[in-house]
């Protein structure tokens, strides 16, 4: 069968990258989409789109009967899932066979099988693959010994799982991971193993055909990661070596011929130390991180897969890796708030173009309004090279020369892994931690260019005497400081002490020397943000009121919302006494659930939030009293009511 139309189940940079392939194969693509993705990329991507849900948008592409009735209505002949939402719901599988449309992935019930790490554990054990070991039941837990890894039964995205280092721990672990798990995946079943420490995360891509045959296509190192969530993949592995990659690769489709495997897949291992490998889950869809695998083989996995699902045969012979390739996810978060999403709106976006083995695979634009729904990603960057090294270097050198503002992104956090030694070096595991840095030693510098950019602009609009020089005064008096912030501080920006020669401003370009050196600030403007980017690095500066507003006086203490998210549970009462550390609210953003603790001793005043509810960051959610002035506050009522 030869395909005339696909539609997407799925949105972001996933989709745009599926429609690219159904294109260059002369294959018409359908889109679906929220109310929220109204306007967004892969809608206007797509040849045709229909909107399959004005419920909560994080629901909309988890609708099954929505998504099959935009098939027929289109007469899509296909659906290709992506990965994340129903990618590896078996359910969606099987409706999408019962109503003849043909579903571009594993059979149902492969999906089904290995829809359970639990029960994919017991398929990978009569497989004769070696697994980690684990508790029977949660009460068993001990008898494995600490560390442990609690982590779902279903889905990933490291979604529902914690790391567990003592006893005390285990339950307040427990009860977070089983929310996760339900609210990302629909199932709280929870599956506990022995964390191994030191250990590398490393996954074969396997391929099978309709006709019988099985491939793998080499490994994919994905140990770097924050939040149990990958953010840098490559292969080949550096702890990979041509015997191992042998033993892995046979490991993965031992487990591939006992399931019958169909169409793309992963198999995951941890890599320990010692050189031993166990199975860790099966990904039955397409992995965020196939990018890097296209690199090195020269595949495109996406048509690939299309081509199977048309029943074509895999090519007889297997590629041969060439190179190496990294890829980096650009996320909307913020590193030094311990990655929690940002949302917003990105004002400026700009990816390398013309950088010869770079890739970028994205689903935003200028303009793109990212919100609380939907996976922080932005984009994803591909290096490729001859050797490690040089796809390393091409990769923190584009990274430099990207732009994304107007939100957080972790772009800062990425450059600072590629060039850390260790990861340089190869020597990097699952326990690689770098302390996120906020950058500020240069933000004198971006305030200064800020500063006379704002000035030039505003002289170039003058009306009233524009021959009159930037700063001329007829009296004794300096002209009056501007105020601006970058990264949360004040700057007063005057005539004096300047960090930065200005040499020339142009429309959105200043040119300016600093230490020495000569560099070109880049600068777009959105109301009082002015987004400044260099070879130095980019900066938001923020023009404040020339003179500054009255603070508020007698503001109690109050525990706020570090990021914008939805209540899921008020977890104290008013008049409750507290201690530092003790549980307020918990929050979800994306999927991830955040506990606001109590940061010191005192008594819960007033909850300002009730669960369901929708809260941005900064807001107040809980307020706490001292226990002296609740102490008081109480005295003083007892004696007016006597």
């Amino acid at each position: 069968m030869i395909f005339r139309k696909v539609l997407t189940a799925n949105r972001g940079e996933i989709a745009v990258r599926i429609m690219r392939t159904c294109r260059a194969m002369g294959i018409e693509s359908v889109a679906v989409y929220s109310e929220f993705d109204g306007h967004a990329l892969h809608v206007r991507r797509a040849d045709q789109a229909v909107l399959i849900g004005a419920a909560p948008p994080s629901e909309s592409y988890l609708n099954i009967d929505a998504i099959l009735a935009a098939a027929r209505r289109t007469h899509a002949d296909a659906i290709h899932p992506g990965y994340g939402f129903l990618a590896e719901n078996a359910e969606f599988a099987a409706a999408c066979e019962q109503a003849g449309i043909i579903f571009i992935g594993p059979r149902s019930d492969a999906i089904r099988a290995m829809g359970s790490k639990i029960e994919a554990r017991k398929l990978a054990q009569e497989a004769g693959v070696p697994v980690v070991p684990s508790a029977q039941a949660e009460k068993d837990f001990a008898g494995v010994g600490f560390p442990l890894l609690i982590k779902a039964s279903a889905g990933g995205g490291g979604r529902g799982m914690r790391i567990v280092r003592e006893a005390s721990e285990f339950q307040e672990a427990l009860a977070t991971a089983r929310g996760e798990a339900e609210r990302a995946f629909g199932d709280g079943s929870l599956l506990i193993e022995k964390y191994v420490e030191g250990a590398r995360h490393v996954e074969i891509q396997i391929f099978g055909d309709h006709h019988g045959r099985l491939v793998h296509l080499f490994e994919r190192d994905c140990s770097i990661q924050r939040r149990h969530q990958k953010i840098i993949e490559e292969s080949p592995s550096p702890a990979v070596t041509p015997e191992l990659r042998e033993q892995m690769g046979e490991a993965a489709l031992k487990l591939a011929r006992k399931l019958g495997y169909t169409n793309a897949g992963t198999v995951e291992f941890l890599l320990a130390p010692s050189g031993e490998f166990y199975f860790i889950e099966v990904n039955t869809r397409i992995q965020v991180e196939h990018p890097v695998t296209e690199m090195v083989t020269g595949l495109d996995l996406i048509r690939l897969q299309i081509e199977i699902a048309q029943g074509a045969a895999l090519p007889p012979e297997k590629p041969k890796p060439s190179g190496h390739a990294i890829e980096a996810r650009l996320y909307a978060e913020d590193p030094t708030n311990n990655f929690l999403p940002s949302t917003g709106t990105l004002h400026l976006w700009e990816m390398p173009q013309g950088m010869d083995g770079i890739r970028v695979d994205s689903g935003v634009e200028a303009g793109t309004k990212i919100g609380v729904y939907y996976d922080p990603l932005l984009a994803k960057m591909i290096a490729h090279g001859p050797d490690r090294e040089t796809a390393i270097r091409k990769l923190a050198y584009a990274l430099k020369h990207s732009a994304a503002q107007g939100i957080e992104t972790n772009r800062e956090f990425l450059i600072d892994v590629l060039e850390h030694e260790e990861f340089r070096g190869g020597r990097a595991h699952t326990g690689f931690q770098l302390m996120p840095r906020r950058r500020t030693e240069e933000d004198p510098v971006f305030a200064a260019v800020a500063r006379a950019y704002i000035e030039h602009t505003e002289h170039a609009r003058r009306l009233v005497l524009p021959a009159v020089p930037i700063r001329y005064r007829n009296n004794p008096f300096s002209a009056p400081e501007m105020r601006l912030e970058i990264n949360g501080q004040e700057y007063r920006v005057g005539e004096s002490g300047q960090v930065a020669e200005i040499l020339k401003v142009a429309d959105g370009v200043v040119a300016a020397i600093v230490n020495g050196i000569q560099h070109r600030f880049h600068i777009q403007v959105s109301g009082d943000a002015y987004y400044v980017r260099s070879g130095l690095g980019q900066r938001t500066a923020i023009r404040l009121p020339r003179y500054p507003r009255r603070a508020g006086a007698g503001e109690h203490q109050t525990a706020n919302s570090p990021m914008p998210g939805q209540v899921l549970r008020v977890m104290v009462a008013e008049g409750q006494q507290v201690t530092a550390g003790h549980p307020l609210i918990a929050l979800e953003a994306m999927k991830m659930e955040q506990t606001i603790k109590a940061t010191m001793d005192g008594v819960v005043g007033s909850i300002l939030v009730k669960p369901g509810d929708i809260v941005a960051p900064g807001q107040k959610l809980v307020e706490i009293q001292g226990l002296e002035d609740a102490n008081e506050h109480t005295n003083g009522a007892a004696a007016a009511n006597n």
